[in-house]
């Protein structure tokens, strides 16, 4: 493989346009071209800053498929983790509200204690942090958050045992009382956290070869 082809296959696989790195190196998007067309060189190290691959794998063909094919691994286990940690949030997120609402008077703290382990899991495995650069996006998870805490202080005024586990807390002081709604706004922001990875969060598909 020439250097040439090297540094379009580096720019490529760390999603740039000629004309991104142009702009970084203070350089003209010709003179991108011309490096990857094999007419001059320059700016190696720059290059390699920019494309997050040392220079002695930019620069010989072993090194570089090996780094590629190392990296490609990491991200396809990566993946699978966030895939499956992205289902299973859908399912805890529906037990963690059946929970919440508390249907038949059962309390527990299994299901908020497990809503929370996944989502940690799919967040130390999401990568794709490069989507929210959006600032439309960042505006809709403030917004979605709001609305949803909104939404579940509003239950919280019509959840039955929750109201009775409430009266009794004041009955008990204010210790019962400072106790029971700081568990309810822990759970709430459990549930809340769980919403917004569900919406914000979903794994693009795969792009066929």
């Amino acid at each position: 493989m020439k250097f040439s082809e090297k540094l379009k296959v580096c720019r490529k696989h760390a999603q740039l346009t000629q004309s991104q790195v142009a702009e970084q190196l203070h350089v003209s998007r010709k003179t991108i071209s011309g490096w990857e067309n094999d007419h001059s060189f320059g700016s190696l190290v720059q290059l390699s800053d920019i494309y997050d691959v040392r220079l002695d794998d930019l620069m010989r063909d072993d090194h570089l498929l090996a780094y590629y094919k190392e990296a490609e691994q990491l991200h396809q286990k990566s993946r699978k983790w966030v895939v499956v940690s992205y289902r299973c949030n859908f399912l805890l997120l529906v037990l963690g509200y059946i929970d919440y609402l508390r249907p038949f008077g059962i309390r527990t703290f299994l299901v908020p204690f497990l809503v929370l382990v996944n989502a940690m899991v799919l967040l130390s495995y999401f990568s794709d942090w490069q989507r929210f650069k959006s600032g439309k996006l960042r505006v809709g998870i403030v917004i979605t958050v709001f609305i949803a805490f909104i939404a579940e202080i509003l239950i919280n005024t019509i959840v039955p045992s929750y109201l009775n586990e409430l009266a009794h807390a004041v009955d008990d002081g204010p210790a019962a009382i400072i106790g029971e709604v700081a568990g309810r706004l822990l759970v709430t922001s459990i549930l809340i956290l769980s919403l917004v990875l569900a919406i914000f969060l979903k794994p693009k598909q795969r792009e066929r070869s």
